[in-house]
């Protein structure tokens, strides 16, 4: 029979905690006092932010045209590659002495470039328009003049580095239409020298030498005809020489085959002794001595000379039936021979004829190879013709064709030329500064109050952490309870039975004072257990630099 488990009510739970009051306590006191001296032993970290705006042009749209959004925020990104870059960061970490302590602790530089490249945010800004407005640079650092300094040249390289990048784009893309004008002036050139080559190449394919050509097509024509059809006879007679090849060879197979039946019919007339006269009087006797034999075993040993002299005479006999059996194999083996002389010699003469015929086949393949040859040669010389023919007419398409490429190619020279001059306007304008600009307009501040490390927040959570252990530990010692009749309600609950009277512990007055000082001797364990647990958990946190990460 099973009983269910006793439900434990809000006071019953309430005793349990009352009960592990002090696993509770010190687990959150313990955390509190540890973690809460590792955060306010943080340095304070400082953040700085600037605003950079994106100036329109300041020339008509008319003369010069002016970048796109999509342009000027790909060129934005460029910039922030170029400006958080490690050879434009590193120098402003020894410039503004920034992580001191992780350079004297030997920290590499690549860490350190990486932390604070973690510790620059660049958000762009956009209106609702998705048009690009602004875009904002912040920077932490554990001092304000250093988080401000660090800010307000980020901001400046943020300009610099965009009428640099103006310049040089406009330059390269100058540089890369003067090249481009090269080339079409060059394939231009080419195009004339090609047009005249084509008239020079094609003397021969002029239009007034067409019919000339023609009539030499025409007969190279009729002399294919004439060979298609030499060709076609010979294969005629080819194939009616393949037929007789064909009927020689079933001859030749019905030679053997007639030859193989003589054969077998003499081995069924030769070795089928069994129905001889001789063989069936053998057979008979050895039945009878067979008979007799098996009677003397009976009454006399093996040894006994009636008996050796009965198995003598069967042996004889075995040997009778062996004789009978060679010479009907000799009769077989003779009439073999004489049926394989006969097929051989009408076989001979019926392979002598068909190599004769094969002969003329071969005699017909060289004919026919060299008609195939000439047939060969002939749609060479027609191909040729056909060439130069097919060539007239395309002299006239290829010189309108170059013709046709040239001006294509003078229209895009013309194109390059006025992109030519449209970049050079842009490099005057970029110089100048007249075209996109990124200004300052709100210059980095001096911050005044530290944005982390957030030490109510993470002394809160160091005793929130204290709470979870010290609930873990209380569980740990009242669960195993929970399985064991406690109190009167577990008596009751457990066995069922109507509780008639309760007797409390008997205790001396020693007893109690013993319980007593054991308890508050268990409770000063604990207070110095955690205690001592505070400079240990100090030295781990600060070893491991947990919230110093999480903070910088």
């Amino acid at each position: 029979m099973s009983v269910e488990f006793r439900q434990r009510s809000a006071g019953d739970l309430w005793r349990m905690l009352k009960r592990r009051k002090w696993l509770i306590l010190l687990p959150v006191l313990t955390m509190t006092a540890a973690i809460g001296y590792v955060v306010y032993r943080l340095p304070s970290v400082y953040e700085s932010t600037t605003i950079l705006t994106v100036k329109p042009p300041t020339i008509s749209e008319d003369v010069v045209k002016s970048m796109t959004n999509a342009d000027l925020t790909q060129r934005i990104e460029t910039i922030n590659q170029e400006v958080l870059s490690r050879s434009s960061l590193e120098p402003m970490v020894a410039k503004y002495k920034l992580y001191e302590l992780e350079r004297k602790a030997g920290v590499p530089t690549e860490l350190i470039i990486d932390r604070m490249r973690k510790n620059i945010t660049v958000n762009l800004e956009k209106t609702d328009t998705e048009k690009l407005a602004a875009f904002r640079i912040s920077y932490r650092d554990r001092t304000p003049e250093a988080a401000r300094n660090v800010t307000a040249e980020l901001a400046s390289k943020y300009v610099n580095a965009q009428v640099l990048d103006q310049q040089q784009v406009a330059k390269q893309t100058g540089d890369f239409i003067e090249t481009q004008l090269g080339e079409k002036k060059k394939a231009l050139d080419e195009l004339e020298q090609q047009r005249l080559g084509i008239m020079m190449a094609n003397v021969e394919t002029l239009p007034e030498n067409d019919r000339g050509l023609i009539a030499q097509l025409e007969g190279l024509r009729k002399r294919e005809e004439n060979l298609s059809k030499e060709i076609q006879g010979l294969n005629n007679e080819k194939s009616r020489l393949y037929d007789n090849v064909r009927s020689l060879n079933r001859q030749i197979q019905l030679v053997e085959d007639l030859g193989q039946k003589d054969i077998e019919e003499a081995l069924v007339g030769g070795q089928d002794i069994t129905k001889t006269p001789a063989y069936g009087e053998l057979v008979r006797r050895r039945a009878e001595l067979n008979a007799e034999l098996k009677k003397l075993k009976l009454q006399y040993t093996d040894k006994m000379p009636m008996v050796v002299d009965t198995r003598e005479r069967l042996n004889a006999i075995d040997v009778e039936i062996s004789k009978l059996r060679a010479n009907a194999s000799r009769i077989v083996a003779d009439a073999k021979k004489s049926s394989d002389r006969k097929a051989e010699m009408q076989k001979q003469s019926f392979v002598i004829e068909r190599e004769k015929t094969e002969g003329q086949i071969g005699s017909i393949d060289r004919q026919i190879e060299l008609k195939k040859g000439a047939m060969a040669s002939n749609d060479v010389d027609i191909r040729t013709l056909e060439a130069k023919i097919n060539t007239i007419p395309s002299v006239a398409v290829a010189l309108e064709s170059i013709n046709n490429q040239y001006q294509t190619a003078k229209r895009s020279y013309d194109d390059l030329l006025k992109k030519k001059n449209d970049t050079e306007l842009q490099l005057n304008r970029d110089k100048n500064v007249q075209g996109e600009t990124v200004r300052v307009v709100d210059v980095a501040n001096l911050p005044t109050s530290p944005v982390a490390p957030k030490r109510e927040l993470l002394t809160g959570f160091g005793a929130g952490l204290g709470l979870a252990i010290g609930l873990f530990l209380a569980a740990l010692f009242e669960i195993p309870r929970l399985f064991k009749i406690q109190s009167i309600e577990d008596a009751k609950h457990y066995t069922g039975l109507p509780l008639l009277a309760a007797v409390p512990p008997l205790l001396t007055h020693n007893e109690k004072a013993w319980l007593q000082r054991s308890y508050w001797l268990k409770v000063l364990a604990g207070v110095g257990a955690a205690i001592g647990a505070i400079p240990i958990i100090i030295m781990v946190l600060e070893f491991s630099r947990v919230f110093e990460r999480a903070v910088s």
